[in-house]
């Protein structure tokens, strides 16, 4: 954990113990303990992550399922899409306790009994992560991990739709010391790259605006140069925007 991830833990574990939020942080807890254990840095709670773990909990704890994919035949990498989270690696795991008197505790240890499950909290790729736990009317816990390796952290949600006027605006910041992110603009129809630019990355803050000529869908791809800027160029994060006249369009 940061101090500031551990000063939240610590607020919650003396002021409000037993809520589903303290749970949360408290399984972050332990599966960094797990990964200390075999030498792995520690992964950092995200909140764009923690809010698609917890709206599949609660689907699983309404609707009384257990799945990777829910009801509307949504897989986890379906979910990331739908919450535009546009990391290209990402993992999940899930747990259901009832019963029990440390329900987190015997969750995590039941994730690391598990061969997938474990492969997910000691991968050394992912540095993200967001946990959501739900408790459903007979007292049975619902947990989710979703896990992600993390590149960029942008300020704000990746917008679904952009006048063609404006063009695309992103910001924020760099989570693996990149140097420069390289932006690439493709028709997804005929797969032809449209556009193409390198932007520099100030201290750790970057900064993108894609033109456009024409309406219509666009997949946007972002590149990141090795860490320490080694110059290997990496795929970090995918997405689609529509491009219309208005942005209501």
């Amino acid at each position: 954990m940061t101090l500031g991830e551990f000063l939240k833990y610590a607020f919650l574990m003396v002021f409000r113990p037993r809520s589903l939020k303290t749970m949360e942080w408290r399984m972050l807890r332990l599966l960094n303990l797990d990964r200390k254990r075999h030498g792995l840095a520690p992964v950092r709670m995200q909140e764009n992550l923690r809010k698609v773990a917890r709206k599949h909990s609660e689907d699983m704890a309404k609707k009384d399922y257990f799945d990777h994919v829910n009801l509307k035949a949504q897989s986890p990498s379906d979910r990331l899409k739908g919450a535009r989270v546009s990391d290209v690696v990402s993992g999940e795991n899930l747990a259901k306790v009832g019963g029990y008197k440390n329900p987190t505790q015997f969750a995590e240890n039941g994730l690391m009994n598990s061969p997938g499950h474990r492969a997910n909290i000691l991968n050394p790729i992912y540095n993200v992560v967001g946990i959501g736990v739900v408790k459903n009317d007979r007292g049975v816990y619902f947990f989710t991990q979703n896990f992600a390796k993390r590149a960029l952290v942008f300020d704000g949600k990746i917008p679904k739709r952009v006048a063609i006027r404006k063009g695309l605006r992103l910001r924020g910041r760099t989570f693996s010391g990149a140097s420069t992110v390289l932006c690439q603009v493709k028709r997804p129809k005929v797969d032809t790259v449209v556009y193409q630019k390198s932007f520099s990355v100030q201290g750790d803050k970057f900064a993108i605006q894609v033109p456009f000529k024409e309406v219509g869908i666009y997949e946007i791809s972002l590149y990141v140069d090795g860490e320490g800027g080694a110059g290997d160029f990496i795929l970090a994060n995918r997405f689609t925007v529509k491009v219309g006249r208005f942005l209501w369009w």
